[in-house]
């Protein structure tokens, strides 16, 4: 007889797995981690196509940017008003203080009237069929070139204006008694003895700024083969070129041009013309740029063919159809020089 407040336990003896049911458990296991490693993979391509499109339209945007920024600035020299202004177009590659287009000091004859004045034109520009300067040593053939000038809008201590061309316009009565003391251009501190208003105080010094913006046919040349846009700018005795941004292929450029002295423009050209009268063929009477930046991702983008797409250029007309693997963009804009527009818009 079973004592009470015990229970009789009946043990069944451990069951392992079938070779049959291994199997299967290893099949869908093998299933899960294909399903996991195609998402994994499908997600990871995805992300990196995303990565290298943002980086296109990020390269293509900032430098869109750089240059509005650039041609905004165009003509900026402090003070100087353009209507007593002989305009000079001096070689883009020029180093030389006296070749720079402005009015060095001790140059201008004493007779000369108070209304002449040289500088140099605040926007010129090169076509892309047009030679390419000396300076510039991987210019991508066909592609337009932009020249800006300006003076920085900060001013400098004239203890430290040295070795790059400043210039330093004169606001006192007493300067500007003689024609060649309206202003100086100089790279040496002891130049700058012009006056503000008060003829006592000495009058700003800013520094010229002189670059030329291309596109190259490579970053690191011997190196790489990406077109790359590229900045020439004169800096004291030289001219240094610098990348700015990679992927950029192709820019081309129209300029707009003022014929009739009221800031407006009256027609786009890709380059100034004289044989459209005397006004057409000024650098000077620009009064508006307009951009055609064409950038390309910087690696080919697995299994992307396109083998429809063109894109306007402007003045060099449709691309043709690259079918290259490439991702591309294009980005247009027309910007204006403040200062030039600005000043010949005033009543």
């Amino acid at each position: 007889m079973q004592a009470a407040g015990h229970r009789v336990v009946s043990r069944v003896p451990a069951r392992g797995f079938t070779v049959v049911e291994l199997m299967i458990a290893m099949t869908v296991g093998l299933m899960v981690l294909g399903t996991v490693a195609v998402v994994f993979a499908a997600t990871s391509r995805n992300r990196t196509t995303l990565e290298r499109s943002a980086r296109l339209i990020e390269n293509a945007q900032y430098t869109l940017d750089l240059l509005r920024s650039e041609v905004t600035q165009a003509g900026y020299y402090d003070t100087l008003t353009t209507s007593i202004v002989t305009w000079r177009v001096p070689d883009p590659c020029a180093t030389a203080l006296g070749d720079l287009g402005w009015s060095v000091p001790g140059t201008l004859p004493p007779s000369a009237p108070a209304s002449i004045v040289d500088a140099p034109v605040p926007i010129s520009g090169l076509r892309g069929a047009d030679a390419t300067p000396a300076c510039i040593p991987d210019r991508k053939p066909d592609t337009a070139m932009l020249v800006v000038r300006y003076v920085g809008p900060a001013a400098t201590a004239r203890a430290s204006a040295s070795g790059a061309p400043y210039l330093q316009l004169s606001k006192c009565a007493s300067d500007v008694a003689n024609v060649q003391n309206l202003g100086v251009i100089a790279s040496k501190p002891a130049d700058f003895t012009l006056h503000n208003i008060d003829c006592a105080s000495f009058a700003d010094v800013k520094r010229y700024v002189s670059r030329i913006y291309y596109v190259a046919s490579c970053n690191r040349c011997g190196i790489d083969t990406i077109p790359t846009l590229k900045r020439a700018e004169f800096d004291g005795d030289a001219i240094v070129v610098t990348p700015v941004a990679e992927g950029i292929e192709n820019l081309q450029i129209e300029y707009g041009i003022d014929a009739n002295n009221d800031g407006t423009p009256d027609r786009y050209l890709e380059s100034v013309d004289p044989a459209l009268g005397p006004a057409y063929g000024q650098w000077a009477n620009v009064m508006a740029v307009r951009l055609y930046l064409l950038a390309r991702s910087t690696t080919v983008e697995p299994g992307y063919q396109d083998v429809t797409k063109q894109f306007n250029l402007g003045p060099a007309g449709y691309t043709a159809v690259a079918g290259d693997g490439y991702k591309r963009t294009l980005l247009t804009s027309v910007v204006r020089p403040m200062g030039p527009a600005g000043q010949r818009e005033l009543p």
